[in-house]
């Protein structure tokens, strides 16, 4: 086998990530109506953005899980551009930058 293997790595991730969601439709609905919200406002969402109106509206996205991988999943497209996350529980690693497509 070999361990470098694009085509297997892409089929594990659309599996892992439909199982993801699967397993928690209804916030993620959620979040990524809040997500098309935001965008819709502002022009570009992070996931720090969604996070935070989630909290305002009682959600957590902590709950999310893997299914947090898929909020950006369908309607919105890449900026290029990326952030800090300021959520604690990031470490401050870099977001990716949204916008509807």
């Amino acid at each position: 086998m070999n361990i470098f293997d694009y085509a297997e790595a892409q089929r594990r991730k659309e599996v892992g990530m439909h199982l993801a969601a699967d397993a928690r439709p209804t916030l993620l609905g959620d979040a990524q109506t809040i997500a098309k919200r935001i965008a819709l406002r502002w022009e570009v969402v992070t996931s720090d953005d969604v996070a935070a109106v989630m909290m305002a509206e009682g959600l957590r996205y902590e709950d999310l899980g893997n299914a947090a991988g898929s909020v950006f999943r369908s309607d919105f497209a890449w900026t290029g551009k990326v952030t800090s996350s300021i959520r604690p529980s990031t470490h401050g690693r870099m977001i990716k930058v949204w916008r509807l497509k």
